[in-house]
């Protein structure tokens, strides 16, 4: 029980983990029964909910990229222009480097 605890879910990854259990349930249901009806709406339920968490969880990266983005402009902003040059080339030499470390 400690490790579902320690899960942090808000309410809109709840409910598409829940469509989603639902939808599978549902297909395997539908498998059982051999009802082609509750194997397509089980189908559904289950595509569902993967996108509504996918959906949260996109939102959730753009959140903090956008976080991090302000955070980073903050900093910049407080260094002078000389300095904000340098660390800015920096970032993209290390970047164009570590580019194709990547794949």
């Amino acid at each position: 029980m400690d490790r579902l605890d320690s899960i942090d879910l808000d309410q809109d990854e709840t409910v598409a983990l829940a469509v989603g259990a639902g939808g599978l349930a549902l297909l395997v249901l539908g498998m059982i029964a051999g009802s082609r009806a509750l194997r397509l709406l089980g189908l559904a339920s289950a595509a569902t909910g993967a996108g509504l968490f996918v959906r949260r969880k996109l939102e959730v990266r753009s959140e903090k990229i956008a976080e991090a983005e302000d955070k980073i402009r903050s900093e910049l902003d407080d260094l002078d222009p000389v300095a904000r040059a340098q660390v800015l080339a920096d970032i993209a030499r290390s970047g164009l480097s570590g580019s194709g470390s990547d794949s």
